[in-house]
């Protein structure tokens, strides 16, 4: 690396672009770190001892008295010098941390589980994240800024790490849900016009986006629904609903048309009802291991419903008869 640029970088003298060309240097290499430090600290001792090796300085001129007044105040003055450099040192990397943070909180990273698989995650402020089948899920490399934000497509849970200066915000295409410390579970598909929240511990905010003003503070065990384009907010009937991070399926209380809208996303297939009247399944408990694949959960609904089945293995595609 240029010496001059680096000079110019520990005087805070570069440019953006060549701020930006030093710290991709520093993170290229840990021992592009040590060079700097060594150049930063012949600086500093520059600044206290004398010029760098090979600079010419003018002759100092000879002190009129000698003794104890000289000394104090050369004393003074390289006390003084040091505590410059130590102040805009720490300045200095104050102000280079908190623009490499800020830069990397507008870089934005994305994931989108696969249909038929969920995944499990940590983000950097320790919060803990379970996306399910076909979700796709933004989050920045750092949290930067006032709020920790992030945007799902699809049906999440997490775990939020508590910070009351840092609200947690989960951006959907209806409705913002802040929190500050708590584990609750949000789906939204925009396609279908699905959002929902449920909460399982703590507290949160829903913010519809689709009609203005209207917010409502969620309690434990409490779920609200887009209905329209309005919230609705109802009690969890069935906590079994959320054990999808643990890879099952609860069928107590769906309709038929909610369990195949469930199994296409958990198993990848596609599921056409080529039939005039829907099925009724009447389950009061009950629940489906996600592992043991499709056929194992039609023909568990089958006990309970009269239907008949073909599967096309060339398209994937399962049709209800």
């Amino acid at each position: 690396m240029n010496s001059d640029l680096l000079l110019k970088y520990l005087d805070n003298e570069a440019s953006d672009q060549e701020m930006r060309e030093v710290l991709d240097w520093l993170e290229a290499d840990p021992a592009n770190r040590l060079e700097l430090d060594r150049l930063d600290r012949a600086i500093a001792a520059s600044i206290i001892h004398g010029p760098l090796p090979g600079e010419q300085s003018a002759p100092a001129p000879a002190p009129k008295k000698a003794g104890r007044r000289i000394t104090l105040h050369r004393i003074v003055r390289y006390t003084a010098e040091v505590a410059a450099v130590l102040l805009v040192g720490a300045v200095l990397s104050w102000t280079l941390t908190r623009y490499r943070l800020d830069e990397w909180s507008q870089r934005t990273t994305s994931i989108e589980v696969p249909p038929g698989q969920y995944l499990s995650m940590r983000l950097e402020d320790g919060t803990n994240v379970w996306l399910s089948a076909g979700t796709r899920f933004e989050y920045p490399l750092v949290f930067a800024g006032r709020e920790r934000r992030v945007k799902i497509s699809g049906e999440a849970m997490f775990d939020v790490e508590h910070d009351a200066d840092h609200p947690f915000v989960v951006e959907t295409f209806a409705c913002d849900v802040e929190v500050l410390g708590t584990k609750f579970d949000v789906e939204a598909e925009p396609d279908e016009g699905i959002f929902s929240t449920a909460l399982l511990r703590g507290s949160v905010k829903v913010s519809n986006k689709l009609t203005a003003g209207e917010e409502f503070i969620l309690q434990p065990n409490e779920e609200i629904r887009l209905v329209g384009n309005r919230l609705q907010l109802d009690r969890i009937d069935n906590p079994d609903e959320y054990l999808w991070t643990e890879g099952l399926i609860s069928i107590k209380g769906q309709t038929f048309e909610e369990l195949m809208h469930k199994f296409e996303k958990y198993f990848g297939v596609r599921i056409l009802i080529e039939r005039r009247d829907i099925p009724t399944v009447d389950y009061n408990y009950g629940k489906i291991r996600i592992s043991d694949g499709i056929d194992t959960a039609l023909r568990m609904l089958q006990r309970s419903a009269r239907f008949s089945y073909v599967r096309d293995p060339e398209d994937n595609t399962i049709r209800i008869r």
